[in-house]
């Protein structure tokens, strides 16, 4: 696309006020277009990166003036040298471009303030991975007004704005005038860099519109990265056989966005825990977290690697691993962000209830949908080892509300929207805590239904993927940084079953189990592998809860 004048632009009659000129509407220049658009971005979308630079930053020092000048400044020139790059398209799409700017960045400004989330890396692969249920319940009507008074009302205005083309003399200059001012800038203020080096983890995720488009972009390439082959394990052997042919069943419960601070298990004063109290289960010290978000997280409790792992592991998860070496494996999910699996029955919550048929099926989906038809499937089962997940939806917030039925309202006032930060702490907490209390319930029930199985030595397996905040320190949510993950994102609980016969195979207690020490999301693989008596050169019976060592 040229860059030179329009025909009227430098090259006008003598008389400028003719009829015809003073009719035609005023047109802003391509470059003052660009320039203005950059400074309304700073002055709409800057609130959650001023609400956490400013307390920072001390004016009474120059350095720290210092400091904001360059925050504003880079953003300001980064916004105007993306714009006039996108120049070289038609108008009509760089303001289309301009428009969705507005559009996006009043939603996402909406979430952050709302939540007070940051919209980094690991932010945007949740919100990439929620699914239309989860993703329905954060709409809220608020968000409409934020995205008409900040995104279609100034879109209007864009929209309705004359542009003309600037001569490409005075284009090309400003361009690289721009560049110029910036890098002169930088250089002269080179002490601040290492304030910016300090924050910018946490600044990366708040500046609008870069926290998002940058880090979708991010997120993206490492999904195509993530989906390459995954590298398989060395071999596994069977080193016990079950004893007049019973079947081996281990059962990992992966709760979600369950914190050990809210178990009534480790001291919480509300009675969060008494189905799986009476249900004898044993409970382990709460433990840490691998990450504060779902996808690293399940990731991690499925690698051999452990907390060693990244976000990613490139090597085979266990159910794929299991199933490789003839073990059934059957995956059952209200949730999302497992890696690519290879097993035998993967069904979500959905397709259970839709084939459910009789008097006893759920009437939602919600967690309870996992056990339906489940001890009917491991009886009917010819397998004589057998390895089954059920991933929960758990305490997914910010609708914690919206995760239980209504008898398990135990816990009252209950916050009955998703604009969290405008309840009050007490029902905020009991709206999770109920949540909590019903997952308690299903872990119980899930107990109830195994012991039913003839023949079947079991072990049941609960551990979260992480924690939740409920307002402490102004976070909600979760997906902070490890660096600064408080410890209600990261302190989970970690509990197991274990049946008469599974114990009376192994020698075991409940007492003899339990460690001083937990490792939540390095217990499961090996844990796994051991109760269902496979063992490999990756095997670790250090992290084998059930193994001799152990009990020494």
């Amino acid at each position: 696309m040229s860059l030179n004048p329009s025909a009227n632009e430098g090259h006008e009659p003598a008389d400028r006020h003719t009829p015809e000129t003073l009719n035609q509407p005023y047109r802003i220049s391509l470059i003052l277009f660009c320039g203005l658009f950059s400074c309304l971005n700073l002055l709409l979308f800057q609130g959650p990166l001023l609400n956490f630079s400013l307390p920072l930053l001390d004016f009474g020092q120059s350095g720290d003036v210092l400091v904001f000048g360059t925050l504003e400044l880079v953003q300001f020139t980064l916004l105007f040298l993306i714009l006039l790059v996108l120049g070289i398209l038609p108008v009509a799409v760089l303001k289309g471009i301009c428009i969705a700017i507005l559009l996006a960045n009043s939603a996402a400004l909406y979430f952050m303030s709302e939540y007070a989330v940051e919209l980094d890396r690991t932010m945007i692969g949740n919100i990439l991975n929620t699914d239309q249920s989860e993703a329905g319940q954060l709409w809220h009507p608020a968000m409409l007004l934020w995205v008409v008074g900040l995104g279609v009302i100034p879109s209007l205005a864009v929209a309705a704005i004359k542009v003309r083309r600037s001569g490409w003399l005075t284009y090309v200059a400003t361009v690289f005038g721009t560049i110029l001012l910036l890098a002169t800038w930088l250089f002269y203020t080179s002490t601040t860099w290492f304030w910016f080096d300090a924050h910018a983890p946490r600044l990366g995720g708040r500046v609008l519109p870069w926290s998002y488009t940058v880090n979708t972009i991010r997120y993206l390439k490492q999904e195509a990265s993530d989906n390459r082959e995954f590298v398989l394990l060395p071999p596994a052997e069977i080193v016990t056989t079950p004893l007049d042919g019973r079947k081996q069943i281990v059962v990992l419960v992966i709760g979600e966005a369950a914190r050990a601070k809210s178990f009534s298990h480790y001291g919480y004063d509300k009675d969060t825990n008494p189905y799986t109290r009476d249900a004898s289960f044993v409970v382990f010290p709460p433990g840490q977290s691998c990450a504060t978000y779902t996808i690293a997280s399940v990731a991690c409790i499925l690698s051999h690697q452990g907390s060693s792992s990244p976000a990613k592991s490139g090597f085979e998860p266990l159910p794929s691993y299991l199933t490789r070496h003839g073990v059934e494996t059957i995956w059952r999910s209200n949730n999302f962000g497992e890696p690519p699996l290879k097993v035998d029955t993967y069904a979500r919550a959905s397709e259970i209830l839709a084939a459910c048929d009789g008097q006893n099926c759920p009437e939602t989906v919600d967690d309870a949908v996992l056990l339906n038809g489940l001890a009917d499937q491991l009886n009917r089962s010819s397998a004589d080892r057998i390895f089954v997940v059920l991933h929960q939806s758990g305490s997914h917030g910010p609708a914690y509300y919206s995760k239980y039925p209504p008898e398990f309202e135990r816990f009252t006032p209950v916050c009955k929207t998703v604009q969290v930060a405008s309840c009050t702490s007490e029902e905020l907490q009991n709206a999770y805590d109920n949540s909590i209390l019903f997952t308690d319930y299903l872990n119980a029930s899930l107990v109830t239904e195994l012991q039913g199985i003839q023949d079947a030595d079991v072990a049941v397996i609960y551990v979260a993927d992480h924690g939740q905040s409920l307002g402490e320190n102004g976070l909600y949510l979760h997906g902070a940084p490890n660096a600064v993950a408080p410890d209600e994102q990261r302190q989970i609980p970690f509990l197991v079953w274990m049946s008469d016969s599974f114990k009376e195979a192994r020698g075991l207690t409940d007492q003899a189990i339990v460690q001083d020490t937990t490792y939540p999301h390095d217990f499961v693989f090996h844990s796994v592998l051991g109760a269902l008596g496979l063992r490999s050169e990756i095997y670790l019976p250090k992290f084998d809860i059930f193994h001799p060592l152990q009990r020494t």
